[in-house]
């Protein structure tokens, strides 16, 4: 019998309530919930059978039976509520974006190290079955030298009024770049130059961006994000003797086809699970940290703050500046 950490939510939004949903699918037992509403933590306990719901943070992660704290508030308030949750020794599986930026990052991650305790960006994406399948592609050779990363992540949500204001940290590059970013980052590495540009709404966030990422092996990758109209949401891998081709939604449970260099179609995937998906990075966080980890061997506290440095250096060329900063 597999035997589960005791995980605490820290909110109950709606993000929290998809991933309670796959967390049910999987079995994995949340033992609190926390928010600033009692009555929202007590009608979010109650759809879930969570035993323990706290009226405010700080409370939940004083929970004696809490032993690893989800955290999905916004992401300007991801570095305080993860260090709150951290300074009461509990390990951390922080949403993506993982912070606004590096420097928030970088403290996260030191305060974790200081105390030997397990924190990862909730990258779900990285632990789906298909994006198991494709890094199998990637890492076999069969793709040769891999020449360029093509993504898209766009989706027309003029309704997420959050989206749209610069305090709460809108724009679509934090909320939905941070998919094709870090897709790229885990197959091409640290690029040695970025190209970026944006449209700026009247509120200063960014409603588009372009990217390209130049590579000293000569690759590149070309990534696209807007979050005013909705694109393919799909993603390429082109190598010198065969390519894949992500299907929509590429960062999720996808299907795709690898091609070879002569345009056939060797092999293809479409297999489907249960849920959302994002059930597979707690399932990992708990699988490190019963190993005694600190830091992921797929997602990585380090690739983390150098993914946020990343996006630091595009928002430094397309003008947007959060308010604490």
């Amino acid at each position: 019998m597999t035997t589960h950490l005791r995980w605490g939510f820290l909110s109950a939004g709606g993000i929290a309530t998809a991933v309670a949903q796959d967390f049910a699918i999987a079995g994995i037992p949340i033992r609190a919930v926390g928010a600033r509403d009692i009555a929202k933590a007590e009608a979010f306990a109650d759809q879930f059978s969570i035993p323990n719901p706290h009226q405010g943070y700080e409370s939940l992660v004083n929970d004696p039976e809490v032993d690893i704290v989800y955290v999905s508030t916004i992401h300007p308030c991801h570095h305080e509520h993860a260090m709150l949750a951290l300074n009461a020794g509990k390990h951390v599986l922080l949403e993506k974006p993982f912070t606004i930026n590096a420097r928030e990052a970088k403290e996260i991650a030191d305060l974790a190290r200081s105390k030997n305790l397990f924190v990862m960006e909730a990258m779900w994406t990285r632990f789906v079955p298909s994006m198991d399948a494709i890094f199998e592609v990637i890492n076999s050779g069969q793709l040769g030298d891999i020449q360029a990363v093509i993504a898209d992540h766009s989706q027309h949500l003029p309704h997420v009024a959050r989206m749209t204001e610069l305090e709460l940290g809108g724009g679509a590059l934090l909320d939905l770049g941070i998919y094709p970013v870090s897709f790229a980052h885990r197959i091409l590495g640290k690029p040695s130059a970025i190209t970026a540009k944006a449209t700026l709404t009247n509120t200063k966030v960014d409603s588009m961006t372009s990217i390209i990422f130049e590579y000293s092996t000569g690759a590149q990758a070309t990534l696209t994000t807007c979050s005013v109209a909705a694109g393919p949401v799909t993603a390429s891998v082109l190598g010198t003797e065969g390519r894949i081709e992500i299907d929509g939604d590429f960062y999720g449970q996808a299907t795709f086809r690898v091609i070879n260099k002569l345009g056939e179609v060797t092999d293809s995937y479409s297999h489907k699970i249960l849920g959302h998906g994002r059930q597979y990075q707690a399932l990992h966080a708990e699988k490190c940290i019963a190993e005694g980890l600190i830091s992921s061997p797929v997602m990585s506290i380090e690739e983390t703050v150098d993914i946020m440095g990343i996006m630091d250096a595009i928002r430094a060329q397309t003008g947007v500046k959060y308010p604490t900063e």
